[in-house]
């Protein structure tokens, strides 16, 4: 079976952050850039998000069609992390889609949380994607936060960027990779290509990076 894409998806402001100061990013984006996450949504496997992502949102984006109903396929949504402080109440728990869990610590079989299917993390990515893609899941959309795009990042496992750049100058802490790296990230392997460049009515501009 072929390697696990992995695709991050962003939206950024002017100067890199991808959410306010006080942490709030529900609305950081404009109706035409969640037009094109819903698009490239529809097109992966799954999405991943860390832990904090979810407890800070409650719920995850819905793939809708072009009449902006929801649609029928929807990807599988996996959280990574642990289950500490986690709500059956949120939203997340009642949205119609497939729930995977990678928990950071080991699987905890009498949680009362509306997971399909439970992983432990293999101490690395590269190895825990193998045991995704033994579950069928060639490509997922990474959406953050934080910590997992610089641990996907940290491994060089990030195939493809998508990113829309938000004509919003924001300030804060919450940039989209920390500002102190566990190693030097800048080596010949981590360089991109422009695979399509599109400017939204928004005053937006999506980009497609793939690898050099």
């Amino acid at each position: 079976m072929n390697k696990t894409k992995i695709i991050l998806i962003i939206a950024s402001s002017l100067d890199g952050r991808i959410a306010f100061p006080n942490g709030d990013g529900s609305n950081f984006g404009s109706i035409e850039d969640r037009k094109i996450l819903s698009e490239s949504l529809s097109q992966v496997d799954a999405t991943i998000f860390g832990s904090g992502t979810l407890k800070v949102h409650q719920s995850t984006f819905l793939v809708k069609d072009i009449f902006s109903n929801l649609s029928d396929k929807q990807p599988i949504s996996i959280v990574a992390g642990d289950l500490t402080n986690f709500s059956s109440e949120w939203l997340y728990f009642k949205q119609p889609i497939k729930r995977w869990l990678i928990n950071s610590k080991m699987v905890n079989k009498k949680n009362n949380l509306n997971f399909d299917k439970e992983f432990t993390f293999k101490g690395s990515w590269k190895e825990t994607l193998k045991l995704l893609n033994q579950e069928g899941i060639i490509s997922i959309a990474l959406l953050g936060g934080t910590q997992l795009i610089n641990s996907f990042i940290q491994e060089n496992l990030v195939d493809e960027i998508k990113i829309t750049i938000v004509p919003k100058i924001i300030g804060g802490e919450y940039s989209w990779i920390p500002s102190f790296l566990e190693r030097d990230i800048s080596d010949s392997t981590n360089s991109w290509i422009i695979k399509s460049l599109q400017q939204l009515n928004t005053n937006e501009i999506f980009i497609h990076y793939t690898r050099k």
